[in-house]
């Protein structure tokens, strides 16, 4: 069996070894015509201006995905409490932090359990509508992504581009399910890993 040149690439065999020569280089899966309405975990879409009387909002929709199998919240503006992810109804838009900015950072925030700092994260939400929760929260802001600390952690998931006239980019930084890990030393900021699953 041997392998023919094709599109794209060119193979060749010798006494010496053999040679793969691709001559283009691969597109990065963003490039690809993806359907904006197909889910995968924290795939934020349909991003949006919407117009309410004289003010514009930017808008999106972010598909449900889980960390160490707990499904993050997001802050509901309609009923001014956090939702899980999952309950939040079909096509619900979030609004997303530009702050004199031209692109917006979508992340998710995560913290230890406040009873037992060995456990990662906090297995339940502490209440509705407190804003320190450690539960796993989906936030935006159009600054920097805040530093990792002892109590919370952060974690891009994607960042959305105002490109002008109405339009926006997304580019997504994670692209599935997560498992995450804190590893604590003494004397030290904690520090957060993850892994897609």
């Amino acid at each position: 069996m041997s392998i023919q040149p094709g599109v794209g690439y060119t193979f060749t065999s010798s006494s010496l070894g053999t040679n793969l020569n691709i001559e283009r280089p691969w597109a990065p899966w963003t490039t690809y015509n993806i359907v904006e309405d197909v889910c995968a975990p924290f795939k934020v879409k349909n991003v949006k201006t919407v117009t309410e009387g004289e003010s514009s909002i930017v808008t999106y929709e972010i598909c449900p995905g889980t960390i160490n199998n707990l499904m993050p919240q997001v802050y509901n503006e309609a009923s001014e409490a956090f939702e899980y992810l999952d309950d939040l109804s079909e096509g619900y838009q979030l609004i997303l932090d530009f702050a004199s900015t031209s692109s917006s950072l979508v992340y998710l925030r995560v913290g230890p359990d406040a009873s037992s700092p060995f456990a990662f994260p906090q297995s339940a939400p502490i209440g509705t509508a407190d804003p320190d929760d450690p539960y796993p929260r989906i936030y935006s802001t159009g600054g920097a992504l805040p530093a990792d600390t002892d109590t919370l952690a952060y974690l891009a998931i994607a960042k959305v581009n105002a490109l002008g006239g109405g339009v926006y980019s997304v580019d997504q930084y994670v692209t599935g399910s997560l498992w995450g890990d804190r590893v604590k030393v003494n004397g030290m900021t904690a520090k957060y890993y993850y892994a897609r699953i």
